[in-house]
């Protein structure tokens, strides 16, 4: 395990849990473009990574699903698919990035990843170097983005608390704060409400804001179209 070390606590703790020394260094390349705003630390096992977060809570956590549980072991997908419903279940709130080639193997967590308050992105290792840092960069600012998961969903799934942010907000015209109040739930979770809406919608913040479209107002059209409300 190795760590870089920095002055400061207003830097990112940026821990990656990758095995394969080309792709590692492929990450370390993508996470220098935030420069000196990151403090990161380099696992290569799943049983380093578990000690890790019970030490220090990232603020990102950009992994592999295919990692060994202990040094000299065998990789496997599944050992790394068990890691990460535990870590989403024991740290809700922690951002996370995953960065595999087999990114449809989490179609069989998807009800984990949609109960995760924390940032959720996913990248395929075959990414553009511009894509993999979006996408790391929208999990530390807290996003869910799945769209790599081909096999996700194959119709719209709105969980009802979803609905009514979308009902209140675009039919309504009420704010976060008000949506919490009428929900009864912080403005922190209607935040990850809108998380989870965008993601189901296929609407992402690199997309919008390339486009210079306003999220919100995207998404209500997104979801009339849709036929998720009047």
């Amino acid at each position: 395990m190795t760590a870089s070390t920095a002055a400061g606590s207003d830097r990112h703790t940026i821990f990656v849990v990758e095995d394969h020394p080309t792709t590692l260094a492929g990450i370390h390349s993508i996470l220098d473009r935030f420069g000196d705003q990151i403090v990161l630390e380099t696992l290569t096992t799943l049983k380093e990574a578990r000690e890790a977060v019970q030490r220090l809570e990232p603020n990102l956590m950009v992994l592999d699903l295919q990692l060994p549980q202990s040094a000299g072991e065998s990789a496997s997908t599944e050992a790394g698919i068990q890691f990460l419903k535990e870590l989403m279940q024991q740290h809700p709130f922690l951002n996370i990035a995953v960065h595999t080639s087999y990114p449809d193997a989490l179609v069989r967590i998807i009800p984990d990843i949609d109960n995760h308050r924390g940032g959720f992105t996913v990248t395929s290792k075959d990414s553009s170097t511009e894509k993999a840092f979006e996408r790391f960069k929208a999990a530390l600012q807290g996003y869910t983005h799945t769209r790599d998961i081909r096999s996700l969903k194959a119709g719209l799934e709105l969980k009802p608390e979803w609905l009514e942010t979308l009902d209140l907000a675009c039919k309504e015209g009420y704010q976060d704060r008000a949506i919490a109040k009428h929900l009864h739930v912080s403005e922190s979770m209607v935040r990850n409400y809108w998380s989870k809406i965008y993601d189901v919608l296929g609407i992402y913040p690199e997309d919008a804001k390339d486009a210079g479209r306003n999220l919100r107002i995207v998404t209500c059209l997104k979801a009339r179209d849709e036929g998720l409300i009047e």
